[in-house]
């Protein structure tokens, strides 16, 4: 309103100023005189003219600014009502991105786990790791449900992982093939590496019992036997899509077994893979916690029973995981443990003894965490 007062009274200015000039007396006379009355009209026409074309003007400004203004209320009264609206998205997404970057002392805004929503808000216990002594390349002990690390020892360090490649090549026979697929067992998958499994020429198994091979007694030949019947590239490329996906951008999967020491990755990335599990194929840390279990060969009508390779099997606080082990990567192990009612997620990477360094820090966190931490 101030701006549209401000323009008429300059128009109104402006219209006096004219009318002084096409009034002027002596001007007036002057034309007279010289008897040119042509000019005088001129004057006052060239008056009229200006004076109604500033005036529209002046108008045409005003309701401009008007509308505009009514325009501009408009948009702040629609953004407040989004503002309103999406408050608790908002709220939402920056809590998560807060819980995120929750460390134990430790900076970890590069860390980007897939994770659950956190459900708590109490400050998380810190352990003092400088208690034990630890041989491994790679550490990484977490409290994922809050994609918090309780300590972390060189966690973006690529490194050979061996047979923790059985976990990924279950998940992605768990979702191409499923656990009902009946697969024959060839040569070829049984002159693989290692004998764990007891498979034989001519057997066949469900998927499922493959499974159960890989992540109980680490069979190699049934890792062999179920990718040679899906298509070995096309397998393989499903295992890279799927790091892929959950961002487990450091990792690398030649072949299914874990045989080669060019599937590598990193304690952070197979925190990714942990967690999709745990919150996508339970089914998996269930089977993988067994202390022994049986199958069957179709054919034959024979059942087998096989013995876990890893030694916190069948522990009541062990949810499950993975052993693995070849020359170049030394001794590799994730394990999840139930400790006073939370899961703990424990990587070792490169361990002279990943049963016994695992033990250490397990211990290491019952001291430092009680039922009352939380």
């Amino acid at each position: 309103m101030k701006l549209q007062a401000l323009i008429l009274s300059l128009v109104i200015i402006v219209a006096l100023s004219l009318n002084s000039f096409g009034n002027d007396a002596k001007i007036q006379q002057s034309m007279t005189d010289e008897g040119d009355e042509s000019v005088l009209l001129f004057v006052n026409d060239f008056y009229y003219a200006a004076s109604k074309k500033l005036v529209s003007t002046a108008n045409d400004i005003a309701n401009n600014f008007s509308a505009a203004k009514q325009n501009v209320n408009q948009n702040l009264a629609n953004f407040k009502n989004v503002l309103t609206e999406k408050q608790e998205e908002l709220f939402s997404k920056l809590y998560s991105k807060f819980s995120s970057e929750k460390t134990f002392g430790i900076d970890n805004t590069a860390n980007t786990v897939l994770i659950s929503e956190a459900k708590i808000d109490p400050p998380l216990p810190i352990c003092d790791f400088n208690e034990t002594t630890l041989t491994a390349k790679a550490i990484l002990v977490k409290y994922p449900d809050y994609n918090a690390n309780f300590f972390e020892l060189n966690p973006e360090k690529r490194w050979p992982i061996a047979s923790l490649t059985k976990l990924m090549t279950s998940v992605i026979t768990a979702e191409k093939i499923g656990f009902d697929k009946k697969i024959t067992i060839s040569a070829k998958a049984v002159s693989t590496e290692g004998t764990a499994g007891n498979l034989e020429a001519g057997e066949i198994y469900k998927s499922g019992d493959l499974i159960k091979a890989m992540l109980i007694s680490s069979s190699n030949d049934a890792a062999a036997a179920i990718i040679e019947n899906f298509g070995e590239k096309e397998f393989i490329d499903e295992m890279q899509k799927k790091a892929a996906e959950l961002k487990m951008f450091q990792t690398s999967y030649l072949e299914p077994t874990g045989l080669s020491y060019i599937n590598q990755s990193t304690t952070n990335d197979l925190a990714k893979l942990v967690n999709y599990i745990r919150q996508n194929h339970s089914e998996l840390l269930e089977i993988s916690r067994q202390r022994e279990t049986i199958i069957t060969d179709l054919k034959t009508k024979r059942k087998k029973t096989l013995l876990s390779v890893n030694r916190f099997a069948g522990q009541s606080d062990f949810i499950g995981g993975k052993t693995g082990f070849i020359e170049e990567s030394g001794r590799n192990l994730i394990a999840l443990f139930d400790i006073n009612g939370k899961t703990i997620l424990s990587i070792v990477l490169g361990a002279d003894d990943s049963f016994k360094e695992t033990e250490r820090l397990k211990d290491l966190i019952k001291k430092c965490i009680s039922p009352t931490s939380f």
